[in-house]
């Protein structure tokens, strides 16, 4: 599958780069698909002939069968994941599936807390999915998390949910002012229940990535996107984890190691909710992208902002995750586009700025720099390799190649999991 030990998929953007459908065809040749950040606010989808696959919290070489892996960086709504498994087994998909004991646990007052929060913050909004996703993390931090090992153990579920309830039902009430008709016992009775059915795929993940190491193929599945990280990312229209290719060693257990980079990136941007896109495009030409992309998210079904490609984001990307090559998806949808344009950088007071910003107060203010391409009409959904892209496709990608200064070897050209261009 490839030189190093083993292999980290990373999303450049904003997330819906298309990483499921990149992890899917690497699955091919993996022992173990790993997943170590993110919860059930991150889909990824796998499309195999005319069946659509969605995965919220199994990595996405489930479809092929393989090794699966929750890692301790992840966290997990038990009702959700058991959904996923029941939909495998119809499907008549072996599950192989091991979860870390330090995987933390969504709980019903988390997504409470966050409905209510967005709600309070009204024009200050983050555009939450409302999952209970960043509430989960700040149990995590604040040490009053429940974690696996808890779920799987009805009596110490039991004592901790029993703890933790007042002081999240004295926040719902007191501050936000909302009525909580939940009560611990509620929690408890259902997520015994939860426990008892995922008790059986429980395992250090950790100590078998360390004892797999160098033995086992293993592919790494990065949720979320680069512009979505807690600290790098467009904060605060951000999600509640890392989300970059370093967030693998902490998320997984594991120290600095040979692991190459694949970095994903949709062919155009887009992103979901609020938050800065200085190349989004409020026009007939973003409204194309949505509709030819078929831009709706997997998780919120909300529609996607679209616009052009973004060198001076990628510049960035490329720096924070140390890719080695790129995947680029979606080429497709470009097609019938007369005319195609790409940020090669921004101007901000005269001045030429060829990185993303560390700030973000004055990132509205920049405007982006674009190159102009001609487009292609031809479909290119069954092109097998790079000769079979139209001219005006080919010098839109070596561009792109050229500019950022590195090799992409993927080209996803349809949706369908084998239509892939390798480089």
């Amino acid at each position: 599958m490839h030189n190093a030990k083993a292999l980290v998929v990373v999303g450049l953007q904003w997330g819906d780069e298309g990483k499921g459908k990149i992890v899917d065809y690497l699955a091919k040749d993996a022992d173990w698909v790993i997943r170590f950040n993110g919860g059930n606010n991150a889909g990824h989808t796998v499309v195999t002939g005319k069946k659509i696959f969605k995965f919220h919290h199994l990595p996405s070489g489930a479809v092929r069968g393989k090794k699966l892996l929750i890692a301790q960086g992840s966290v997990i709504n038990p009702k959700v994941l058991l959904e996923e498994i029941d939909f495998l087994k119809k499907e008549k998909i072996p599950l192989d599936l091991s979860i870390d004991q330090r995987v933390h646990i969504v709980m019903p007052y988390h997504w409470l807390l966050d409905g209510a929060s967005e709600e309070w913050k009204g024009k200050q909004a983050t555009g939450s999915l409302k999952l209970g996703i960043g509430y989960c993390y700040e149990d995590k931090n604040n040490r009053l998390g429940i974690r696996f090992e808890d779920l799987i153990n009805g009596k110490i579920l039991a004592e901790k949910v029993r703890a933790v309830f007042p002081f999240k039902k004295a926040i719902i009430e007191k501050v936000f002012g909302q009525k909580m008709e939940l009560t611990a016992k509620k929690i408890i009775d259902e997520y015994t229940v939860y426990g008892l059915k995922l008790k059986k795929y429980t395992q250090d993940v950790a100590a078998a990535v360390w004892h797999g190491w160098g033995k086992k193929k293993i592919l790494f599945e990065t949720a979320h996107g680069t512009f979505l990280d807690v600290a790098f990312g467009t904060y605060p229209y951000t999600v509640a984890p890392y989300s970059t290719a370093g967030a693998l060693y902490s998320g997984v257990g594991i120290g600095p190691a040979d692991i190459e980079v694949i970095g994903v990136v949709k062919a155009y941007t887009t992103r979901v909710g609020n938050g800065p896109f200085p190349t989004e495009q409020k026009n007939r030409t973003g409204a194309k992208l949505q509709k030819q992309g078929q831009e709706v998210g997997t998780t919120s079904g909300r529609k996607r902002r679209c616009g052009f490609l973004d060198l001076t984001m990628l510049r960035c990307a490329l720096k924070l995750n140390s890719v080695n090559y790129l995947a680029l998806t979606k080429l497709d949808v470009l097609s019938g586009f007369k005319i195609l344009k790409i940020a090669d950088h921004y101007l901000y007071q005269g001045k030429k700025v060829k990185y993303f910003p560390a700030g973000m107060n004055n990132l509205n203010k920049m405007k982006p720099v674009y190159r102009i391409f001609k487009g292609w009409p031809e479909n290119i959904s069954q092109a097998k390799n790079k000769r079979d892209l139209p001219e005006n496709c080919r010098i839109y990608l070596d561009y792109i190649s050229r500019e950022l200064d590195i090799p992409i070897k993927l080209i996803s050209v349809s949706q369908d999991r084998e239509n892939v261009i390798k480089i």
